[in-house]
């Protein structure tokens, strides 16, 4: 029987601790009908998340004399020699297979423009269940009247599945995921620079995670264990 996909993802790193015993969860599921198995939820620790632009979109950015800048606690940072933006995650939570959850993010991105407009994303929250990311643009400067404030869909996503791993053994996780410019997202920076310099729909971001999390065994234990 093939496994299901949240098995095939956390095969390389998981094993999962109930009652005392050791069980990989790919194990179990390849012998047990995957509705006996829900994937468990995660709770997320300390965390952070790396947005990069991609070559394609720093160039789009430059060519418009737009510069990134981070919303404190962000930071920018240098991830191989790109400026990305890093932002923190203290809490959150997700299903082992990925299908469900939400995990919010501190601090936000700011693109600032020569001449001093700017539009901040802040207030991420990452839904697991659409692949959506949503958040508040808030246009600054200028044109801040024209733009205001809006709750909206900042960014797509798509995990990268062979760099996403979770380790409840070690209380551990990492992923990637490629994010594309929502609709929202694109229409606040429109709307404070006359025109995006990124295209709605297109991959704006290399995103990468790490960080502490925990896995509830009580639940896991009556699961699995009559």
């Amino acid at each position: 029987m093939p496994l299901p996909r949240w098995a095939r993802i956390v095969v390389p790193s998981c094993a999962l601790v109930a009652g005392g015993c050791v069980l990989s969860w790919a194990g179990a599921a390849a012998g047990v009908t995957p509705s006996v198995l829900p994937a468990p939820q995660v709770k997320v620790g300390k965390a952070q998340t790396d947005f990069c632009p991609t070559a394609a979109a720093g160039k789009a950015l430059a060519d418009q004399g737009v510069t990134l800048e981070a919303k404190s606690p962000a930071q920018v940072t240098d991830v191989g020699g790109r400026r990305c933006v890093r932002l923190p995650i203290t809490k959150g939570e997700f299903a082992l297979d990925l299908g469900k959850g939400s995990v919010p993010a501190d601090g936000g991105l700011v693109f600032r423009k020569a001449g001093g407009r700017s539009v901040s994303f802040t207030d991420l929250a990452f839904d697991f269940g659409t692949h959506t990311a949503n958040g508040t643009a808030t246009a600054d400067g200028a044109k801040a009247g024209r733009a205001g404030q809006q709750q909206t869909e900042l960014f797509g996503f798509a995990f990268q599945a062979d760099k996403t791993k979770v380790d409840l053994a070690k209380g551990s996780a990492q992923g990637a995921a490629a994010l594309t410019l929502g609709t929202g997202g694109h229409n606040a920076l429109s709307n404070a620079f006359g025109t995006s310099p990124l295209s709605a729909g297109s991959t704006v971001f290399d995103a990468t995670a790490g960080g502490d999390v925990a896995q509830a065994a009580q639940t896991l234990s009556r699961t699995l264990l009559p």
